[in-house]
């Protein structure tokens, strides 16, 4: 394809893209895709809660809950969500709810799982250790065999409110939860038990402080999956009888009419991809944003989320008493600025001052909690990346101590192949555009251009050869969202529209569009991170509308300067290479 026509079909893209996005606004003004995200793991969660917590007011629910997990069980004995392959934490804590709800009837579909888990390499194929030992507890309570020995949640870790938040992070509540649970089945000495009557009412007062500051509807966060492990945890404790009458009834209510259960709602996280990519695409202004502006404002948190010691004016991934997350502030906080009356935007001060408080020591951003562990919920390059995106589009500088900070920390974590991990999603490929990104825009010394320069690098090494990319690994397809990430990175860090490689991945973007102006997506977010994972209609739209319109927008300015016109993003006209070291510096 000419570069004339490939100019020309980006912008066919870009409006068709637009008009698709746009009709998937909510009167409120969030961006909703709720199609085809019914889970197995959450319906498997969900089905063994309700049968501790209220067997008998469940029995309906749990019935057509049964039906269909065994309907929906796939060819090979495994289950996974649509667009993603088998997955062998799902398909373990399936096959346990079938064994315990309906051991007969299922028999069949339970002995498959069962193969099937084992083909995929079983809980050793797990990666997480929290969800190994979940494995371990679903199979303990269905009479079936497992691998290795229950491990104890200690009860008397709550006692110290600040070491157990930075371990546990947002799993705080579900430890507590199942740590009392625990503790009521447990032969403990005398020491023990005094250890865990002094530890019980911290335990409850963690999961009270979660339930009561979203209004004691039962759920948590809107997530079928949390809610159901807080559910379960204290139902088999025996405490907090009139949370779990609640909780089950949260649970019935959020159940589809098929009987499964969908993933939580994320009307923040498609909100935010949405918003970005219109913003991208020229609609700042456009009236019907205005809504978005107001629908963001009331989801910002207004109150400290006092059980994981987290200050207000965070955004959550989904209601407006959504749980914390950094990278959601982040990307909230950045939009909003971007939006008419930014610049003033009190709710843009206090989602700011919000990650300046949170910022860990080392200089990088945790999930929610400050200084959390590594791994799990810790530090994140990516997330870190946007926090230093949103910083710079406040107005601080490359010198602003938060700024330089973090991109120390992200030059500690670059890997020694160039690239960069990212928490929420599946290889290498988004961690290391947003690393790249920020070091461009952040960079100020040869070290950092040196660590943009092998991220860069690692991108195009990547990439497959129809101008796609997938993990980095080179043995998956490529995907829309990997494509579109790389693709902004590289735009970012300074190379030429006309580059092959990011024109190539234009066009491979542009290819992909469906008819009906979106684009299909891949299995690369992150639901229980290494464990589980889901395809996102509302991610994958937004990400390649966002990087085809910042396309567009790179080949506007390239034409300008050539004809000694201002670029039209704001850069010094044919100034492209901010890593320093040029385009004919790629190994």
């Amino acid at each position: 394809m000419p570069a004339s026509a490939l100019t020309e079909s980006v912008g066919t893209a870009v409006t068709a893209g637009t008009e698709a996005l746009l009709a998937h606004r909510r009167d409120d003004g969030a961006f909703v895709f709720g199609a085809h995200h019914a889970s197995p793991l959450n319906t498997a969660g969900a089905l063994t809660a309700l049968h501790f917590a209220d067997p008998e007011g469940s029995a309906e629910t749990i019935e057509r809950g049964v039906t269909w997990l065994c309907e929906t069980q796939r060819d090979d004995g495994g289950w996974a969500m649509r667009g993603v392959p088998t997955e062998p934490l799902t398909t373990a804590l399936a096959a346990a709810a079938l064994h315990l709800l309906a051991p007969r009837r299922a028999a069949t579909a339970v002995h498959a799982a069962r193969a099937r888990f084992d083909e995929l390499g079983g809980s050793g194929a797990v990666p997480e250790p929290a969800m190994t030992a979940l494995i371990r507890q679903f199979h303990t309570f269905a009479g079936l065999p497992h691998e290795g020995a229950q491990r104890r949640l200690p009860l008397e870790l709550l006692l110290f409110p600040g070491l157990s938040r930075r371990l546990l992070s947002l799993r705080l509540p579900i430890y507590a939860s199942q740590a009392l649970a625990q503790s009521a089945h447990r032969r403990r000495g005398p020491a023990g038990r005094a250890l865990d009557r002094l530890a019980r009412p911290r335990a409850l007062a963690i999961v009270h402080d979660a339930y009561e500051r979203e209004g004691a509807t039962g759920g948590f966060s809107t997530d079928p999956w949390l809610t159901g492990l807080i559910c379960l945890g204290l139902a088999r404790s025996g405490q907090a009888p009139g949370l779990v009458r609640a909780a089950a009834r949260w649970l019935r209510s959020a159940a589809n009419p098929d009987g499964s259960w969908d993933l939580m709602p994320l009307d923040v996280t498609w909100t935010n991809f949405a918003t970005a990519a219109l913003i991208e695409a020229g609609h700042a202004a456009d009236p019907q944003l205005i809504g978005t502006r107001e629908m963001l404002h009331r989801h910002q948190q207004p109150e400290p989320f006092d059980a994981l010691g987290c200050p207000a004016g965070y955004w959550g991934f989904s209601s407006p008493r959504s749980w914390p997350m950094a990278l959601e502030t982040a990307e909230s906080s950045a939009i909003l600025l971007k939006l008419p009356g930014g610049a003033d935007d009190r709710h843009v001060r206090a989602g700011l001052a919000w990650l300046t408080a949170t910022q860990d020591g080392a200089g990088s951003w945790s999930l929610a909690v400050r200084n959390s562990k590594p791994g799990g919920f810790g530090p994140c390059p990516q997330m870190t990346a946007k926090v230093v995106g949103a910083l710079l589009d406040s107005g601080a500088g490359a010198d602003d101590p938060r700024v330089a900070k973090a991109v120390r920390w992200l030059l500690g974590r670059q890997r020694p192949d160039g690239s960069f991990e990212a928490m929420w999603y599946r290889g290498g490929t988004p961690g290391t555009a947003a690393a790249l990104e920020a070091l461009s825009r952040a960079g100020r010394t040869g070290e950092h251009h040196r660590a943009a320069a092998r991220a860069r690098d690692w991108l195009l090494r990547t990439r497959h050869p129809d101008g796609s990319w997938s993990t980095g690994e080179g043995t998956r397809p490529g995907t829309v969202e990997e494509t579109a990430w790389a693709l902004r990175g590289l735009l970012a860090a300074g190379l030429n529209p006309a580059d092959p490689a990011v024109a190539a991945a234009a066009r491979w973007l542009v290819d992909a569009q469906r008819a009906d102006g979106g684009w299909t997506p891949g299995p690369v977010n992150e639901y229980v991170r290494g464990c589980a994972r889901y395809a996102d209609d509302g991610i994958a739209a937004g990400l390649a509308l966002r990087a085809l319109a910042h396309y567009r927008s790179a080949e506007a300015a390239e034409a300008a300067g050539a004809t000694g016109g201002s670029g039209a993003l704001g850069t010094t006209p044919g100034t492209t290479d901010t890593t320093g070291i040029g385009e004919g510096g790629r190994k």
